[in-house]
């Protein structure tokens, strides 16, 4: 199994290579980012759940503070195993688990990976794998910058209503990818397949969409065990633009355990 190297400290296995945001106690609910960012991008929901949460953000292998990735074959398995590994060091037997586009397609395989670690699943603007945009996202980022790519695609991951500050800051995170780390997840997403993974799913799913998503529109079918909501003004990154009601998504959909 894939994975990135840890070392012992205090009697535990402490990963390396991995960089990670954590604030607030309680149930830990971890983030997991898109192809196009890190965890930076999520500090509306740091910020606004930390007061409830345990919240853990990670910069998935290849981005941000992390490490790049070490294996010769590009697999969301690479993923699932670092995060396992990432939540074994930190003491978390059992996580509530968002995952974001790329970082939605992680969350459906670690839950298919290990099922029991999954508290309750929420998932954002995201697919079942597959080699959409493949071919555009290796042209891009082998042919230009960060900073090129980010001012091409960015705009696009938001809503026409979205106002020039938030165009600004998409850009910004963008613009900070590095081009194996990116190029090893788009490889990854390809061969990714989580069809079905949802379908018998016996912990509380929510799914939040942005209705202006242009990269990952809406599903025609969901899983049949699925808490489906559509965020109005809101593109690709939902999280960002309309971050109060995502947020409130996201305390419902964990609350929902209790009752399960």
């Amino acid at each position: 199994t894939p994975s990135l190297p840890s070392r012992e400290e205090s009697g535990r296995p402490v990963l390396t290579g991995v960089h990670y945001e954590v604030a607030g106690g309680g149930v830990p609910l971890v983030l997991l980012h898109g192809i196009g960012s890190n965890s930076r991008s999520w500090y509306r929901q740091v910020a606004g759940l930390s007061d409830e949460f345990r919240v853990v953000a990670w910069d998935a292998p290849g981005f941000g503070k992390s490490a790049d990735p070490n294996e010769p074959a590009p697999s969301i398995g690479f993923y699932v195993a670092a995060l396992r590994s990432l939540l074994v060091s930190l003491s978390v037997d059992a996580a509530i688990v968002v995952g974001h586009s790329f970082g939605g397609i992680v969350a459906q395989e670690f839950y298919r990976s290990y099922p029991r670690c999954v508290r309750s699943l929420i998932l954002a603007d995201t697919t079942q794998g597959g080699a959409q945009h493949l071919e555009e996202r290796l042209r891009m980022i082998r042919s230009m910058t960060p900073a090129e790519l980010a001012r091409s695609r960015a705009p696009r991951l938001l809503s026409k209503n979205a106002g020039p500050e938030l165009v600004a800051e998409a850009i910004a995170r963008m613009s900070e990818v590095r081009g194996p780390g990116y190029e090893f997840a788009a490889l990854a997403m390809a061969s990714a397949d989580t069809r079905g993974v949802l379908d018998e799913i016996d912990v509380p799913l929510q799914m939040i969409w942005g209705v202006d998503d242009e990269i990952t529109p809406v599903w025609e079918k969901w899983p049949p065990r699925a808490h489906v909501e559509l965020i109005p003004d809101a593109g690709h990154l939902c999280y960002i633009e309309q971050p109060e009601r995502f947020n409130a998504l996201v305390r419902c959909a964990a609350r929902r355990r209790a009752a399960v």
